[in-house]
């Protein structure tokens, strides 16, 4: 599946009408059957639209900056935390490149659906499609990674919802690559308890906002835009997605028992109350391994595109969503 386009009378004629990207993948798969029963939902709600579909990681991206940079006005994210954060890294990426702002509408899709949850959409997509359509767009902040590639060349991307490094990048991996036919809980449960087994907690060096570095031996940190991350663990509680800072939550050196016995906490967002884990706000962060050849990988929505050395810097209210 590549474009299509669908017509509903009374739409606003072809320069007018929404794309749609769609990650066929999502929430088990989306075959063209199953896409036929889908797309009058979709289009009750936003009336004519044009359809792309991905197919490969990365392309939300070139898709959404390609539209973007033609001028639309409205590209709606049919899929999960990572389709959502690819689809606005074109936007970004097109608006860096001179074109006017484009909105992002989302129709959530996908297994873990964190940032969905602090924006509390419906998972139902003819209602989601028409939230769209009836709402008003704001403007939101995102976030910037330089990170460290595996050849150790710098790479770089944006992130939407948050980014982490330290035990949540390799449980993140681990689910990644494993079934979520009993949902995202469940898997993110079960790769936290097998990543657990082996894991061991790094020091790192912290700089915020240009201060002098700090040396914390940690089990995670997260770069909280949104509040959740994991599959439904409100990691960073206090964050506000327009506000012009990141929540960075760090989890010190906790053993294995006190994490597993600490996971109900994670998951309602009242473990800021557990001595060693720390809150702070912070627009500009820099995480460095203090032994250069240990390997901690970053997480960014869900993926792991390198590791540390990485700065993370906020960019206030670079983009506008519909919600």
């Amino acid at each position: 599946m590549a474009s299509e386009r669908v017509e509903i009378p009374g739409g606003e004629g072809v320069d007018g009408r929404p794309w749609v990207i769609v990650n066929p993948k999502a929430g088990g798969g989306i075959s063209q059957k199953r896409w036929a029963r889908m797309v009058g939902a979709v289009s009750a709600g936003l009336g004519e639209i044009n359809v792309r579909f991905t197919d490969a990681r990365g392309h939300a991206t070139e898709i959404a900056r390609e539209i973007a940079m033609r001028g639309s006005q409205l590209v709606v994210a049919l899929g999960g935390d990572g389709t959502i954060s690819e689809v606005a890294a074109g936007l970004l990426a097109a608006q860096e490149a001179g074109a006017p702002p484009c909105e992002l509408g989302i129709i959530p899709r996908g297994t873990g659906g964190d940032f969905r949850r602090t924006l509390e959409l419906s998972t139902d997509i003819a209602q989601a499609a028409e939230h769209i359509r009836r709402s008003t767009a704001h403007a939101i902040d995102a976030g910037r990674v330089v990170f460290t590639t595996a050849d150790g060349t710098p790479g770089n991307t944006t992130f939407v919802n948050v980014a982490s490094f330290g035990f949540s990048s390799a449980v993140a991996a681990r689910a990644n690559q494993s079934s979520k036919s009993l949902g995202a809980k469940a898997a993110f449960l079960g790769a936290t308890v097998r990543t657990l087994m082996s894991h061991q907690n790094t020091e790192v060096f912290l700089e915020l906002d240009g201060a002098a570095p700090i040396r914390r031996t940690l089990m995670l940190a997260a770069v909280g835009n949104g509040r959740y991350f994991g599959g439904g663990m409100k990691i960073c509680p206090d964050a506000k997605l327009d506000d012009g800072v990141f929540s960075l939550v760090t989890v010190g050196d906790l053993g294995k028992m006190k994490v597993l016995a600490s996971m109900p906490r994670l998951f309602a967002g009242t473990h800021l109350g557990i001595e060693d884990v720390r809150s702070a706000t912070v627009r500009k962060l820099r995480a460095s391994p203090v032994d250069p050849a240990e390997v901690i990988p970053v997480e960014l929505d869900g993926e792991t595109p390198g590791r540390l050395p990485a700065t993370f810097e906020v960019l206030p209210r670079a983009l506008l969503v519909r919600f």
